[in-house]
């Protein structure tokens, strides 16, 4: 176990480094939006880890792919290989409407194995944003500035909305407001979540 925090510790600490550092881990992302009533809760992330880092996680923690984690093993992993990524703000910058978000909570983290080769990380961003009869809007980029970490582009189809019938809602993938690093850096696009009540 020790291995792998140390190892956890190393991916997710060198986001720091110069800006010109090139990619040592991929990831896919996946989100679902959740709306409950007249409130969007949140939203949900699934990332898909690349060969490498999934080896090297699974190799102490599934050594025998049965792709299954106790509670113990769950607790090591978000502590040596995800906790560090809020001083990063979990490579996820989020505004509601205006504001740009500095703080939010992370909730539900959860370890699981796709394809019994694939690590994959879920949690929860809770939101609470009251739904109002006029247009709103929520901005979601998820990249890492250092690009030490690269996310796949993003599509629409990676992206799942849950919501009543009293909500209408649009997604759209635009270019993103966040202000990169170095001139001639990659920036992704984001995701902006327009809603408002519906009729």
């Amino acid at each position: 176990m020790r291995k792998l925090v140390r190892c956890g510790i190393l991916i997710f600490s060198v986001v720091a480094l110069p800006a010109f550092a090139h990619p040592h881990v991929f990831v896919n992302n996946k989100m679902v939006v959740t709306f409950d009533g007249d409130m969007l809760r949140g939203i949900s992330f699934t990332w898909t880890f690349d060969d490498m880092f999934s080896n090297m996680i699974l190799a102490d923690y599934d050594p025998k792919h049965t792709g299954q984690f106790d509670a113990a093993h769950v607790k090591a992993i978000k502590e040596g290989a995800f906790d560090n990524l809020e001083n990063y703000h979990y490579f996820i910058a989020l505004a509601v409407g205006k504001k740009q978000l500095s703080h939010f909570k992370i909730e539900r983290f959860a370890p699981t194995v796709a394809d019994k080769t694939k690590l994959v990380y879920t949690f929860f961003v809770p939101l609470d944003v009251p739904v109002q009869p006029t247009d709103q809007a929520v901005r979601v980029t998820v990249y890492d500035d250092s690009y030490y970490v690269a996310f796949d582009l993003l599509h629409l189809d990676d992206v799942t909305v849950q919501a009543g019938q009293d909500v209408a809602c649009n997604l759209s993938v635009e270019k993103t407001k966040v202000k990169p690093l170095w001139p001639g850096q990659y920036m992704p696009d984001q995701l902006v979540i327009r809603f408002k009540g519906s009729s």
